[in-house]
């Protein structure tokens, strides 16, 4: 025997009795499926995070993941008695649920294009008058974000949106166009039509325009205002003897940071002073003033308004 075929035997034998030693123990649980070069759908119990729901397949598989892992107790459900009623935007990508972590039950929610209110929308004064009636809710929150594309589409006066939705953002329409409010100003006179652009703006602005910004804020307010003038609050007020009072608040959701900020216009009933509310209130608008030493707003001009808000 050679010194080669010698060692060779010896590494193959000391192997061996390692091996038996230490067993080998292969994990044959299933694995979520690798994102990178392939395609395979993931089966019930696996949700690709980066594909999203498209599918009826896809939610009978998350309603599966449910029954599995929820527990959900339906008698505790059944009883539980929300303390929140969240006014929201359709186009709001997690609900207020997510937002504030809040468990089940917990949250009963109400939402439209923008999240607007009006006294004639029979649809939101019924659900607020189950909330406040019914399910006897303690606050009443008008949550916007940043991004709203119904914000946005009162910007640009888009063609492309149907007219069904053009009506319904109206209103934030007439608040983008006699908003008075130094960034909408900004925004707005930025926008218009002027030498070598005669059509103007049409271009959304970002999420992050300080005008857009501000009229999501400014809609939130308005909102807000209207629900003063909800007929359920109004008479639920003036009884005030059923032991509990809801609130109304404003507050904005950046969709970027996941930082909810409060607008500082909560009310109540007469008399009765406002919960404090832990979360950080935005600075107080500021108004363009027209004066005889400011420029005049004038269609077919665009002034740089900048130098007279930075005092």
């Amino acid at each position: 025997m050679t010194t080669a075929t010698f060692f060779a035997f010896t590494y193959l034998f000391m192997s061996s009795l390692l091996v038996s030693a230490h067993p080998v123990v292969v994990d044959l649980s299933p694995r979520p499926p690798s994102t990178q070069g392939s395609l395979q759908a993931p089966s019930v119990g696996q949700p690709n995070a980066t594909r999203g729901i498209h599918s009826l397949q896809d939610l009978f598989d998350g309603n599966t993941r449910f029954r599995q892992s929820a527990r959900v107790d339906a008698q505790k459900l059944a009883n539980e008695e929300p303390s929140f009623m969240f006014l929201g935007c359709t186009d709001n990508r997690l609900s207020p649920g997510s937002i504030f972590n809040a468990p089940a039950g917990s949250i009963l929610a109400h939402n439209n294009i923008g999240n607007q209110y009006s006294p004639k929308d029979a649809s939101a004064e019924s659900a607020i008058a189950y909330a406040v009636e019914d399910l006897h809710v303690q606050h009443i929150i008008v949550l916007g974000h940043y991004g709203c594309k119904g914000a946005e589409t009162a910007i640009t006066g888009s063609n492309n949106a149907s007219r069904y939705i053009r009506n319904w953002v109206k209103s934030i329409t007439e608040l983008y166009t006699t908003s008075r409010r130094r960034e909408i100003v900004i925004l707005r006179d930025s926008r218009k039509p002027k030498r070598g652009r005669d059509a103007g703006v049409k271009t959304p602005p970002p999420a992050s325009d300080a005008g857009f910004r501000a009229l999501v804020e400014e809609n939130v307010k308005r909102t807000v205002d209207e629900l003063q003038k909800s007929a359920v609050l109004t008479e639920a007020y003036k009884k005030n003897n059923s032991g509990y009072h809801t609130f109304v608040h404003g507050f904005v959701y950046d969709e970027v940071t996941g930082v909810v900020h409060d607008l500082g216009i909560s009310f109540g009933p007469r008399g009765v002073p406002i919960p404090h509310v832990p979360f950080k209130a935005l600075a107080a608008a500021r108004n363009y003033h027209r004066g005889n030493d400011r420029p005049h707003i004038s269609k077919g001009k665009s002034w740089e308004f900048s130098s007279y808000f930075n005092s």
